[in-house]
């Protein structure tokens, strides 16, 4: 495994994941924050979405599986759209779904990180 950030799916069921980032070039924006989604992870398998050593970094995530009946997310609400995305924290559209990510901290001694979902 290589450095960076994994996502992992431990259910029986493909799961899309979205994740939001720091990102200094969003603060014009009002947050500096990016989120993009969405990456597709079969069952019990992972993806790499961020190279790098990610020790001490903050992410958000949200996933769910493909006919939404299965979700893992959190209170930082944002607005995502069912398609592609790679947008600033505070964009939004007309085709969003207002979704709550998941804090995550990532401990200082992980070089790698990988966020896993558990379910049937």
């Amino acid at each position: 495994m290589t450095v960076g950030l994994y996502f992992q799916n431990s259910t029986s069921k493909t799961v899309w994941f979205a994740y939001a980032y720091a990102n200094s070039d969003c603060a014009s924006e009002g947050d500096p924050w990016s989120k993009t989604g969405w990456f597709m992870v079969t069952p019990h398998t992972d993806l790499k979405v961020r190279s790098g050593p990610v020790n001490g970094a903050k992410y958000f995530f949200f996933a769910e599986n493909q006919d939404r009946t299965l979700s893992w997310g959190g209170d930082f609400l944002t607005q995502m759209p069912d398609r592609a995305f790679d947008w600033c924290w505070t964009t939004g559209s007309t085709d969003s779904r207002l979704l709550g990510m998941k804090k995550v901290l990532v401990p200082e001694t992980s070089f790698n990180h990988t966020i896993n979902v558990i379910g049937p």
